[in-house]
C-alpha cells in the first residue's frame, strides 16, 4: 500500500483495522487452547483409591454379547451407570502398568464393589470416592472407570 489508499477510503482502513483485531483474538485464542495442557501435577493416578468426582449419574444401555450391536436381535443388553462429570478429567499414565494417560474426559463409568445399586441415583448430582481404572475390554464403555466401595454422596 502506498499509504494514500487508507486515506482515500476510510472504511476500508476500518475494515482492515477490525480484521486485525480479530485476527489478534483468534490467535490469541488458539495459543490459549494450545497451551491449555494437563501437567502432570492437576490430572489423576490410577489406583489411587481417594480420587473423588462430582456429576450426574446416568444409567446407559449397550449392546453386549456375541457381537455387541452387530446383531441387535440376538446380542445381550448390559445397562452401566455413567458419571457426566461436573469438570473435565485428565489421568496420569501408570509407569508400572498398561493403564495410558487420558485427557478431556467428561465421563467415567461407575462400577460398583459393594452389594449397593447406582439406579436410585440416575438423574442426580452425586459425589464418588473410589479408584480409577482404564477401559481394558469390551464392557467397558468409557476409556475411564472408578471402583466404588461405598454409595454416592448426593449434591445440592
Amino acid at each position: 500500500c502506498d499509504g494514500k489508499t487508507h486515506a482515500r477510503f476510510p472504511a476500508l482502513n476500518l475494515v482492515v483495522r477490525r480484521m486485525k483485531h480479530r485476527l489478534l483474538h483468534v490467535a490469541a485464542f488458539l495459543i490459549g487452547t494450545a497451551t491449555n495442557c494437563y501437567s502432570a501435577e492437576s490430572c489423576v493416578r490410577y489406583n489411587d483409591s481417594g480420587v473423588v468426582l462430582v456429576g450426574v449419574v446416568e444409567l446407559r444401555t449397550f449392546y453386549g454379547p456375541p457381537n455387541y450391536g452387530e446383531n441387535p436381535k440376538t446380542d445381550s443388553r448390559e445397562t452401566q451407570a455413567i458419571l457426566k462429570l461436573d469438570k473435565i478429567l485428565c489421568t496420569v499414565a501408570a509407569a508400572d502398568s498398561h493403564e495410558p494417560a487420558e485427557s478431556h474426559q467428561n465421563v467415567v463409568t461407575l462400577i460398583p464393589l459393594g452389594n449397593f445399586s447406582l439406579t436410585p441415583y440416575s438423574g442426580k448430582r452425586v459425589r464418588v470416592k473410589g479408584r480409577l481404572l482404564h477401559a481394558h475390554n469390551g464392557h467397558h464403555r468409557t476409556p475411564i472407570l472408578i471402583e466404588l466401595r461405598q454409595l454416592p454422596e448426593l449434591k445440592v
